[in-house]
């Protein structure tokens, strides 16, 4: 493989030169400036894989999975457009992974975490946490297309690979968890 300089002052680092050569040469990507990819979404990716696990050092994993896998399935990306749902979802999968495998570790970490930061934060951001951690993993995951990518529910069921009327049903029934939880007064008493 021949890098050459100008790519060097292109890329503005070194590491950028190595991690691209390195990605070319192992998943066989090229054309691609893989180091701005990894630049425009990681903190979306990081964002999202911590809103499913609520652990710092799970989500550095889960966003470095993540990028693996954009970077290995590459050639299955059919739609350019559709890119940033794409690596979105990829990201919660692979955030919900981690979280199954680590759910009872993490169960004691939130209970720690979450008693020594809950006066650093308002009354209503507490809340609203403590309504999401009533919704499981497979339920956040089409809150966060939805309404945070602004995915229609088809295309969800698209990405998901999962039926439309699962996606609405998982949208109804976390909505509802929501509500419940509002109606409790907070209380982490609905069952998931």
């Amino acid at each position: 493989m021949n890098v050459e300089l100008k790519n060097f002052s292109q890329r503005g680092t070194f590491q950028g030169v190595i991690r691209s050569v390195y990605i070319q040469g192992v998943f066989g990507i090229s054309g691609l400036n893989e180091a701005a990819i990894y630049e425009v979404y990681f903190e979306k990716v990081y964002k999202t894989a911590f809103y499913i696990l609520k652990n710092e050092e799970l989500a550095k994993d889960a966003t470095h999975d993540t990028f693996i896998k954009v970077f290995k399935n590459w050639g299955k990306m059919k739609q350019q457009s559709k890119l940033n749902a794409w690596i979105t979802t990829i990201a919660t999968r692979t955030a919900i992974d981690i979280y199954n495998k680590n759910k009872k570790q993490l169960a004691y970490e939130l209970k720690e975490e979450h008693i020594a930061i809950s006066d650093e934060f308002n009354y209503k951001k507490d809340e609203l946490e403590n309504y999401l951690d009533a919704i499981p993993p497979d339920q956040k995951q089409v809150l966060i297309l939805k309404y945070i990518e602004d995915l229609t529910e088809k295309e969800i069921a698209s990405l998901l690979s999962i039926k439309l009327g699962t996606v609405k049903s998982r949208i109804y029934r976390a909505k509802q968890k929501l509500y419940d939880q509002y109606q409790l007064g907070g209380d982490n008493g609905v069952e998931s």
